[in-house]
């Protein structure tokens, strides 16, 4: 029942342990950072994570990258990873809400984890 050990180890990931990796800032900071979506993002399908990034130091989120920043404004990230997908999507929102309406104008057949 190795699946099954899997599933299991899987659901004891919790969302908010999900981290962008960092980003280099041996030439200063990046403004932004891409998105890396599939060969066919209208039809990819799957249930995505999203969470709302962490704002430091005012115009900077928790990976060290440079975005600006207005008066109540966040930058949410979606992600979904397996074996053989990597996918990841930045939006700049005022709710989680918004969040995935702009991501499924980019993903339009996702999902997401409450």
């Amino acid at each position: 029942m190795i699946l099954l050990d899997i599933r299991l180890e899987y659901a004891k990931i919790a969302p908010m342990k999900i981290k962008p990796s960092q980003v280099s800032c041996k030439y200063g900071a990046p403004m932004g950072r891409g998105n890396i979506l599939p060969p066919n993002p209208k039809s990819f399908n799957v249930k995505m994570r999203m969470r709302k990034l962490a704002w430091q130091g005012g115009d900077y989120t928790e990976d060290g990258t440079y975005w600006g920043r207005s008066a109540s404004d966040h930058i949410y990230w979606a992600i979904f990873r397996d074996a053989a997908n990597f996918v990841e999507v930045f939006v700049r929102a005022f709710s989680r809400n918004e969040a995935k309406n702009e991501v499924l104008k980019i993903l339009p057949q996702v999902t997401f984890f409450a």
